[in-house]
């Protein structure tokens, strides 16, 4: 890969949209306000002035401090204030109402929808003591555990149940209370428990013993129920790393893969086979580093580790995002989510993208200022930012969202308690705006988009659509460099990674991801023109210096290896069974292909099995490994004795592709 000159207006376009996502949010009029300051009478102070100064902090103190920008930029920064979807006892009331009534005529599903939202907007404990004697929050969960009772969820319910003690819900007196634990307990097969607090029902509701005795009789219809109804999820775990260990370069990677290059090679570090892969092999499983939701998924979503939700737990100041469990919420609450609670509506009004929200995420989760300029240098080594390639507006741009970022965090007091209401920064805010700065540049290039697998059918794979669900920063991932024909096959668990190789890759050669542009779905001119713009790079890979067709193009018959022992040319496949014995145009032996040909068609039908049974209509986990073993010995099979492009041999990578990305971040309709 070699750095080229770009297309000026469509890397513009690329550069643009890495910094807003949305055209009409308000940064756009703020940077036009402060540049019709430099496009006027200072018409030159981008190049002669801006482009000057040496380093990002000094360009940062630069827009406070000179007259021709200073007084705009300040003027809009103290104007930010709050702007976030607070608490609202009484909405959350009438979404309790609609939930009981829901739930009495059996429409679980709807009732499921109305409770969380009574649970999502409900104000914490005696904040509005006009509604529900300041008891909101507890009788919305009250209410969302019997709709997960009705619905068999035991565990989910019993969550809620607990829940609403902390929240003042009355329990010691409650045979209510207990009689649903009960319940909770039948249903998750704690047989014991169960019991007990039974006899706490039975105690707590005067001895009544008939009323007992009907308790006990929901208990064990509910747990004839549940035996009689399917569970329908699916617990996914991390994969093992391939090989002996974790490698001692590359965190959460397989010791069997290794780092290359270095700041002199014209590639940068690269990742490299420290042994021979073979396909399917896990070689990374990397927790982001930072990660963030696109807002789109705030409400279906879990705010910290992404997983689908079911019964959300709400922060106890706004109702703009959810998480999955009071441990995330809690986690979130004590570290990045507390400085950006109520300024995320402002932020994500600004228009900014989301590769903004993930810049600011880096600085918000460290939690304290003196941790992120600790992490700074380690961060601007780990992820180029190619600072001196960048257009000079571009970079006044990322400044001013560093800017707006940066008081925004003044403002949620992440820097503590400040002395002055003034939006420019101390010497320590402008070192904390640096590192937002780099990250602000270097985020275009090394982001990953994460997904998870949509599935509307009943088909497991003909109905499966990847849905992007955010975008997280990964420093092992980032070390892979692109090529349009990648060796290896991107999943999600939660925000976690995991990289499975997807053909076999012999030690010492480059192991390289895709970046986007595949040549089964792009021709060569546009797959050129993306990786220009967005990523600054020429791209020679195979795919492009020999131009592959495409997906609907690829040839039937491959190319064949020559058999002489590193020889390595690839022979032309023979028209005919008579011509199966050729000469060397690079050896000069002549080469007896039949065995070849045999092994060729043996790896078809092979992947053609694999690929065949991942069609089957009904398609459990252990069908989905025996179409994985198949796939991956015909992808073996077809590397010891072809060069691609071959269009089965391609389809079977593909095929490994969705089966790997199946047992990750999944969500089923």
């Amino acid at each position: 890969m070699t750095s080229i000159d770009n297309d000026p207006l469509f890397t513009s376009l690329c550069n643009e949209k890495t910094l807003q996502s949305q055209k009409e949010g308000f940064f756009s009029e703020f940077y036009q306000s402060v540049a019709e300051n430099f496009t006027g009478r200072g018409a030159h102070w981008l190049t002669e002035v801006y482009q000057k100064v040496p380093t990002d902090a000094e360009r940062l103190r630069l827009i406070y401090d000179d007259p021709v920008v200073a007084y705009e930029v300040q003027g809009t920064l103290e104007h930010v204030e709050p702007v976030f979807r607070a608490k609202d006892a009484k909405f959350s009331w009438q979404r309790r109402e609609q939930a009981l009534k829901l739930l009495g005529e059996n429409k679980l599903q709807q009732a499921l929808i109305m409770a969380c939202q009574a649970v999502m907007r409900a104000p914490g404990q005696g904040v509005d003591r006009y509604i529900d004697k300041g008891l909101t929050l507890a009788l919305a969960l009250w209410t969302r555990a019997e709709v997960f009772i009705r619905m068999l969820d035991g565990k989910r319910a019993l969550q809620d149940l607990q829940l609403a003690s902390k929240c003042g819900l009355p329990v010691k007196q409650n045979a209510d209370y207990y009689g649903r634990v009960a319940k909770c307990y039948a249903l998750s097969g704690e047989n014991g428990r169960a019991e007990v607090a039974a006899k706490l029902f039975h105690q707590l509701s005067g001895h009544n013993d008939y009323a007992l005795t009907r308790l006990r009789e929901d208990m064990e219809d509910l747990r004839v129920l549940k035996q009689e109804t399917p569970s329908v999820e699916v617990e996914r775990t991390i994969p093992k790393l391939a090989g002996e260990g974790e490698s001692t370069e590359i965190a959460g990677a397989s010791s069997k893969i290794k780092l290359a290059g270095g700041k002199e090679d014209p590639r940068g570090r690269y990742v490299v086979a420290a042994a021979d892969l073979g396909p399917g092999e896990v070689i990374l499983t990397e927790q982001a580093y930072a990660a963030c939701l696109y807002p789109k998924y705030f409400g279906t979503h879990c705010n910290a580790c992404f997983c689908r939700l079911v019964a959300p737990v709400a922060c106890p100041d706004c109702c703009g995002v959810a998480f999955c469990s009071i441990a995330c919420r809690d986690k979130a609450c004590a570290t990045y989510h507390r400085f950006e609670c109520q300024y995320l509506d402002l932020m994500i009004g600004s228009g900014m993208s989301i590769l903004c929200h993930v810049a600011l995420r880096m600085v918000t989760q460290a939690g304290t200022p003196q941790q992120v300029i600790a992490e700074g240098q380690m961060l601007r080594d780990t992820f180029c930012a190619h600072t001196a390639h960048r257009d000079p507006e571009d970079h006044f741009k990322r400044t001013l969202m560093t800017a707006f970022l940066l008081r925004c965090l003044q403002k949620a007091e992440f820097f503590g308690r400040r002395t002055t209401e003034a939006p420019e920064p101390t010497e320590q805010e402008l070192k904390v705006g640096a590192v937002l700065l780099a990250a602000l540049q270097s985020l275009q290039f090394n982001a990953h988009e994460v997904y998870e697998t949509r599935i509307t059918g009943e088909h497991r794979f003909d109905t499966a659509k990847v849905q992007y669900i955010g975008v997280g920063i990964y420093r092992g991932a980032s070390m892979f460099n692109h090529e349009c024909y990648p060796g290896v096959t991107r999943s999600f668990l939660g925000t976690s990674m995991i990289l499975h190789t997807s053909r076999p890759i012999p030690a010492g050669a480059v192991v390289p991801e895709n970046y986007g542009p595949h040549f089964l779905r792009q021709p060569k001119p546009t797959r050129q023109r993306n990786l220009r713009s967005r990523y600054w790079f020429k791209c020679d890979c195979r795919a492009c210096t020999e131009d592959w067709p495409q997906m609907d193009k690829l040839p039937a018959r491959p190319r064949l290896r020559c058999t002489t022992a590193d020889c390595g040319n690839a022979l032309a496949y023979p028209a005919k069974p008579s011509q199966r014995t050729v000469k060397c145009g690079k050896c000069k032996k002549p080469i007896n292909l039949e065995a070849s040909v045999k092994m060729l068609e043996a790896s078809d039908q092979l992947c053609t099995a694999g690929a065949e049974m991942m069609a089957s209509h009904q398609l459990e986990d252990e069908r989905v490994d025996e179409a994985i073993e198949l796939l991956k010995k015909g992808i073996t099979l077809f590397a010891q004795v072809a060069v691609p492009p071959h269009k089965t041999a391609h389809v079977a990578e593909e095929s490994l592709r969705s089966c790997f990305a199946d047992r990750g971040n999944a969500n089923r309709y």
